[in-house]
């Protein structure tokens, strides 16, 4: 199958969705041709080794002034800011001429940011869009409860256009993507196209399970660090939880594991809080702690972070909102706490027990091998791709 995949950001392991979802396809033999918006010369590097993977690429600068033209546009338009922060008049111009020499079976669009693409482009392409998670949600959080007062503005501003926008693009598209069954519930909510909404979780390469030692007194968080849920997440445990944990651990560390750490980040540095910056690879670090952490306090679509500790085996503590979307138990996959006292506590009770630190490690990594393989999930895109393709009758499969 021939697929051209529209994506706002360039796809690097960091954003796992999109890149584990492109190696899946071109794993199980298709062709992907990725189109994209660069925004920093690491985008360069991640270009290169997408072309080394086998994509063809297409791609255009997105700069601070142009998003910032696109957000005001949308402002005086009503729109939500996201609808238009991305659109690019040379990256639409680009795709459309690729398109008339190489026909794609599927073109697939994720996230809200690109589904103006996609609609310019459905009257004549079978167009998927991937929402990937509930944005009304996620901002509607966001107004509630998050530590940047420029972002409970900018939320509380967004939140209502999108809940309008997102429940009409459902309406513009055949089928629509999401990543939890959670999301595929909020979007289909007196929707009159919820037949058209499917279930597309979130796959990873699963490589057997390492016998790297781990360290005996360290916790890790992971997560790109400028993304406003993960600083929330991080200042919430920084500021209320590891100061209990100290108490009864003063030896314990922290590792901060992500890329582009915001200056509220990046102040948390000293001898006990260790800020890595963007690192090779994630799983060295979940596969070396004691225990990994999810206190997430708002968010949306299934956590990144929770799929990878569980696939490294590291035993998780985790709120209830981190866990949105999986099927999962307390006390068994994971410890889940949603206040400051219990969150300590599970720690403790983690860093005080190898047997249960074993226990929940292992129920984790089977859950992952059982629900979140990406041979598996690949497979099930690739019949969702069909059945869309019969549906529409726009193309058919290579």
């Amino acid at each position: 199958m021939n697929i051209l995949y529209l994506v706002p950001h360039v796809p690097n392991p960091t954003k796992v969705r999109s890149y584990f979802q492109i190696r899946g396809l071109l794993d199980a033999g298709h062709q992907v041709t990725v189109a994209t918006l660069t925004r920093s010369s690491e985008d360069d590097k991640r270009l290169s080794q997408l072309h080394q993977m086998g994509c063809t690429l297409l791609w255009e600068p997105l700069s601070k002034p142009m998003a910032l033209r696109n957000c005001l546009s949308a402002l005086l338009s009503g729109l939500p800011l996201q609808a238009r922060f991305a659109w690019s008049e040379a990256l639409m111009q680009k795709i459309e001429t690729h398109l008339e020499s190489n026909p794609p079976d599927v073109i697939h669009v994720e996230h809200l940011r690109m589904a103006a693409y996609g609609m310019r482009l459905a009257s004549k392409w079978t167009v998927i869009w991937d929402a990937v998670d509930h944005l009304t949600t996620l901002y509607e959080q966001a107004a509630a409860t998050s530590f940047s007062r420029s972002w409970k503005l900018i939320a509380r501003l967004e939140a209502p256009r999108l809940k309008k926008y997102e429940k009409w693009l459902v309406g513009q598209f055949p089928t629509t993507l999401v990543i939890s069954q959670r999301d595929k519930e909020l979007f289909g909510h007196d929707s009159e196209f919820a037949d058209r909404i499917y279930l597309a979780p979130l796959g990873l390469p699963l490589t057997p399970p390492t016998n790297v030692p781990r360290d005996e007194h360290t916790l890790v968080i992971t997560g790109t660090l400028n993304y406003h849920p993960n600083v929330a997440s991080v200042l919430y445990f920084v500021r209320e939880i590891y100061p209990l944990v100290l108490r009864q651990h003063p030896e314990i560390k922290l590792q901060l594991v992500g890329a582009n750490p915001v200056p509220a980040i990046a102040a948390l540095q000293s001898p006990q809080i260790t800020i890595t910056g963007f690192v090779p690879s994630i799983n060295d670090y979940l596969q070396r702690a004691t225990v990994a952490l999810a206190p997430v306090i708002y968010g949306s679509g299934i956590q990144v972070k929770v799929i990878e500790a569980f696939s490294n085996a590291t035993p998780l503590v985790a709120t209830s909102v981190a866990l949105r979307g999986l099927d999962v138990c307390d006390k068994e996959h994971v410890l889940i706490a949603n206040t400051p006292v219990d969150f300590a506590n599970a720690i403790n009770d983690l860093l005080a027990d190898a047997d249960l630190r074993q226990r929940i490690g292992q129920a984790g990594r089977q859950y992952v091998e059982q629900h979140h393989d990406l041979r598996t999930t690949t497979q099930n895109l690739i019949e969702i791709y069909e059945r869309t393709l019969n549906l529409s009758g726009l193309a058919t499969i290579n």
